[in-house]
């Protein structure tokens, strides 16, 4: 897969209503979900809102993978949807602002009856048999779930290379800097998503393939502001705001004469702080 003007060429695209601004900064971060439901085609209308006649006016994605693998995107990557909620990542809060949201076709935890049945969290009701036949399951305890083991189903291999790919296609074309679960980013301390059925190591090794891409840079001007766009009429990113001579970057895009980093911390770790900086003032470390 790649992306051409912040789509997918080839896979299914309708835009979504519950959208919000036309970011200024790409995005950072990969946020993974699944839907709370088994029927791919309906979580898609869902996310769409108005613009597929559902009721929802308040959440949204950027792509919706089902089952079989079928990808659907239901907005650019380039605007702010809503699937984060209230989130923190390191410094970074309000995630919809500088995410991508990918949602699983997937129903999520299913509470045993002890008949030998499950109950998802809507109340319906599931038998072995139709679990096993829909691909199987992880039984596995969860705390915010409550006391107990649930079923967790399994993530089909198929669905899981189509993630894959789009993944792949994200952290090339972005400055990707992390891939996480809704869960550890969700302050609200409820969400459980995509669950301990979800193979998030594969994922998360995909970054491998974007560190390289640029090698790290230092501040050569005595201060040097950090914007929130890649020009000069563009706020200063507070805090820090400016970044001091000598300070390290992972530089992770360019545009123009503008260069799009992740300063590292005092402690020498790259930080989740980024923004944009004039290139003309940074340069890049030479090894000895």
């Amino acid at each position: 897969m790649r992306i051409e003007n912040h789509r997918i060429p080839g896979i299914w695209y309708g835009q979504s209503s519950n959208l919000g601004a036309r970011r200024t900064t790409p995005p950072v971060i990969i946020v993974l979900h699944y839907t709370t439901g088994w029927n791919g085609a309906a979580s898609r209308d869902w996310l769409m809102g108005a613009a597929a006649g559902a009721s929802n006016r308040g959440s949204s994605a950027h792509v919706v993978i089902d089952r079989d693998g079928t990808a659907w995107q239901i907005a650019p990557f380039n605007r702010t949807a809503w699937h984060a909620g209230p989130s923190r990542y390191g410094t970074l809060e309000g995630l919809n602002a500088h995410s991508v949201g990918i949602e699983f076709v997937n129903p999520g935890w299913l509470k045993p009856n002890g008949l030998g049945d499950f109950t998802d969290a809507y109340g319906k009701r599931f038998s072995e048999r139709a679990l096993k036949k829909a691909g199987g399951y992880h039984l596995a305890p969860h705390a915010r779930v409550g006391s107990g083991a649930f079923a967790w189903p399994f993530y089909p291999e198929t669905q899981i290379a189509t993630g894959i790919d789009v993944v792949q296609a994200l952290v090339g074309q972005y400055p990707i800097r992390a891939i996480v679960s809704h869960e550890e980013i969700d302050t609200r301390g409820w969400k459980t998503d995509p669950g301990p059925a979800f193979p998030m190591e594969r994922f998360r090794a995909l970054l491998g393939e974007a560190d390289d891409r640029e090698p790290a840079a230092v501040v050569t001007a005595g201060r040097l502001n950090l914007r929130g766009g890649p020009g000069a009429a563009f706020e200063k990113v507070v805090p820090p705001g400016t970044l001091l001579k000598g300070t390290r970057v992972k530089v992770m895009q360019r545009q123009g004469d503008w260069a799009f980093v992740a300063p590292e911390s005092p402690d020498g770790r790259e930080g989740v702080v980024t923004g944009w900086v004039h290139a003309a003032y940074i340069a890049p470390v030479i090894a000895a």
